[in-house]
């Protein structure tokens, strides 16, 4: 099963964790930064280029959960928002087991969550957040 696993500790103490398990069709929320390029000089060389370091990863995330699940995720994005505008190192845990092996890293929101009501039980929770 693909899920992807969310977790926040924020300056004041609260501890949120959030798996996202229902992204409502077949693609991956995980895909590259594209920081790496290919271009072709003026006589014809290959050039490669982009930083010293491996290319990051970004999620775009839209996953169903029960109401009671959004509005708790609500709460630790603006947990989030706050450390990270009082300059706070903020970051959001991930552990990503949607392709592939596993991956753990950190993450901070590059979009910030929207919400959809699915009925009166259900929300999808859309955002985006982008590997540091």
């Amino acid at each position: 099963m693909a899920r992807l696993g969310l977790s926040y500790t924020a300056e004041e103490g609260t501890v949120y964790n959030y798996i996202l398990d229902n992204f409502g069709d077949d693609s991956y929320p995980r895909t590259y930064v594209a920081t790496a390029t290919f271009d072709t000089s003026v006589n014809g060389t290959n050039i490669l280029g982009g930083p010293a370091r491996i290319q990051k990863y970004t999620w775009a995330i839209a996953s169903v959960v029960p109401s009671a699940n959004a509005q708790g995720f609500e709460a630790m994005f603006r947990a989030w928002d706050l450390d990270r505008s009082n300059g706070f190192a903020a970051a959001v845990g991930i552990v990503d087991e949607t392709f592939g092996p596993s991956i753990t890293t950190t993450a901070v929101f590059v979009t910030p969550p929207s919400y959809t009501r699915m009925g009166p039980y259900y929300t999808m929770i859309s955002c985006g957040l982008q590997e540091i």
